[in-house]
């Protein structure tokens, strides 16, 4: 989070050969995987860091989620202990000293890339809701400079592009749990994304997409209803909706027909 451009690119090309398909020794599952997490976690990553604008966004988006969390008073639930001992005692120093603790690990094997990402997610969060000026690296001399006109003022930008979601994280692991059909993992991820960025259509499609593998239709149906109310392009709504419009409702019991008469027949007429 306070890194520099520089550090960025270096870590960036590093994870592009840990995680390329042709690394020797891997099975056609785990090469699957390798290029999942590439391509939905690091690339994504590096092109939004490594843009001056879009990473400038971004950590805007960061400090007003960082600012909302402190105005309304919110306790974190925190899972790993690190991010634990941060919150107790929060400090920036000890922030990069756990963060630089952990960082070496994420990408030793596929099995321990969620586990540290996930560590390292909670000393982020931390981070934003603890500290009172929030120190992140600055963006390269060279953009602040192309911002600014020949006589020293600043030049008129054009609008800014939509912040990237302050769920992306939860977003993309949970893709990685629906790739892998780890559907209650993936609801989980589905869950937090939902408190993080409510108004995400991305968020119900693929929340309608587990509750559908998880034998859910009707719930399902509304999630994706409720995903194309607030984005009618919403491709896997889409994609999915039909299936569950489509899906047979549940047989009700057949009504026995009644048997006139008392006990055991007596009394038929």
């Amino acid at each position: 989070m306070t890194t520099d451009v520089a550090h960025i690119r270096k870590k960036f090309l590093k994870l592009a050969k840990i995680l390329h398909p042709d690394v020797f020794g891997r099975t056609s599952e785990e090469k699957e995987t390798a290029t999942k997490y590439f391509s939905k976690m690091v690339s994504p990553a590096y092109q939004l860091l490594n843009n001056d604008r879009e990473r400038g966004e971004y950590l805007a988006t960061l400090r007003m989620f960082a600012q909302n969390k402190k105005q309304k008073e919110e306790a974190l639930t925190l899972s790993s202990e690190l991010a634990q001992k941060l919150y107790r005692i929060p400090h920036e120093i000890t922030y990069k000293q756990y963060v630089e603790q952990v960082s070496p690990k994420q990408y030793e094997t596929l099995e321990s890339i969620l586990e540290y990402t996930s560590i390292i997610s909670e000393l982020n969060l931390v981070y934003l809701v603890t500290q009172p000026n929030l120190s992140f690296a600055t963006v390269s001399s060279a953009a602040s400079a192309a911002s600014a006109s020949p006589n020293g003022n600043a030049e008129s930008s054009p609008a800014p592009k939509p912040a990237q979601s302050p769920a992306l994280r939860n977003l993309n692991m949970a893709e990685l749990f629906i790739s892998k059909k780890q559907w209650t993992d993936a609801l989980k991820e589905i869950i937090a994304a939902e408190k993080l960025d409510p108004n995400n259509a991305k968020v119900y499609a693929l929340k309608g997409l587990v509750q559908m593998n998880q034998n859910a239709a009707a719930i399902a149906k509304a999630s994706f209803q409720k995903a194309l109310k607030l984005d009618p392009k919403e491709p896997t709504a889409l994609k999915h909706i039909n299936q569950v419009n489509t899906a047979a409702p549940p047989k009700t019991p057949e009504k026995q027909p009644d048997k006139k008469g008392g006990l055991f027949g007596w009394g038929k007429k």
